[in-house]
């Protein structure tokens, strides 16, 4: 009995070669059944002994064309079984996000352009980037990179692709904000000459160098009336410099700003999935709200006076 599980490319191959040998011995075989039987009518005085040489060596081309066909159903099997592995892999990012992007896209609102901005410094690790890039792909927004100074970076390519995202995970040495906040005040300035509102998401594990001058970038940002808002969706830890800053802001510009701490065992013991799960559905809850903000009461009438 086998200690471990075989690797299946490597029996794909192996039988890949046992049918291509099963289908070149049988067609030996046939050649020799045929050689057999024109030495009988050569000569007809050694019939059985070129009778005997026909039947074996037809006989053992019909068993290896078996063999061969055997290898071949065994071939297409494995092969079919792997193509739905690997289409499986492929798809597993978008697999796991489909429902919440569905319900996403249903809410949105035409005038708001929605832009996502990841942290993707040395502080970030896969688990965390990968579930900043499931949490961006339930809004099927344009997403920006960041890290070091000078460090802000579109994303071209499909996020839920496996490859594109093994491509887009190279951490940055440091994270500066600053750099981050510059390409929203151009996203939004855009923006707003088409008319746009603009909503921005940034997820992060909260961690950056340049405070004041991301504050002062972030206050440009939400007073020179370019009509934008922002929520931070934070990794693991309360009290973080970004949760400082978003709520200096939101005491500056009430509504513009909010923090969303995604915390808790799916952060510290949870698997990929885990933490992707509940960075979608913080992002979905953010956006949410965001977008259709719960309507306020209308206070009671009150009786007329008599």
């Amino acid at each position: 009995m086998q200690d471990r599980k075989p690797a299946a490319r490597e029996t794909i191959d192996a039988l890949r070669a046992l049918k291509q040998q099963f289908d070149a011995a049988a067609e030996g075989s046939e050649k020799s059944a045929r050689v057999a039987a024109d030495a009988l009518l050569l000569a007809p005085e050694l019939a059985e002994d070129a009778a005997a040489l026909r039947k074996h060596f037809s006989r053992t081309a019909e068993d290896q064309r078996q063999l061969a066909q055997s290898a071949g159903r065994l071939l297409r099997k494995l092969e079919q079984d792997e193509a739905k592995k690997v289409a499986a892999e492929k798809a597993r990012f978008r697999t796991r996000t489909s429902d919440v992007r569905a319900r996403i896209k249903s809410a949105r609102v035409k005038n708001t352009a929605v832009a996502v901005f990841i942290d993707r410094s040395g502080s970030i690790t896969a688990k965390p980037f990968s579930a900043a890039l499931d949490g961006a792909a339930v809004l099927d927004a344009p997403v920006c990179l960041y890290a070091g100074a000078r460090d802000a970076e579109w994303v071209r390519g499909d996020i839920l692709d496996p490859e594109t995202r093994k491509a887009l995970f190279k951490s940055g040495p440091s994270s500066d904000f600053k750099p981050a906040v510059t390409e929203m005040i151009k996203t939004a300035a855009v923006n707003k000459l088409n008319g746009q509102k603009s909503h921005f998401v940034v997820i992060s594990d909260g961690g950056f160098h340049d405070y004041p001058a991301a504050k002062v970038e972030m206050e440009k940002l939400l007073r020179n009336h370019l009509r934008a808002t922002v929520d931070f969706v934070i990794f693991g830890r309360t009290d973080t410099g970004m949760e400082i800053l978003s709520e200096q802001l939101a005491k500056e510009f009430p509504g513009k700003v909010k923090a969303h701490i995604v915390n808790g065992p799916a952060y510290w013991q949870g698997t990929e999935e885990d933490l992707s799960q509940a960075t979608q559905a913080t992002v979905a809850a953010a956006i949410t709200a965001r977008l259709h903000p719960p309507r306020k009461a209308k206070p009671a009438a009150q009786p007329s006076p008599t």
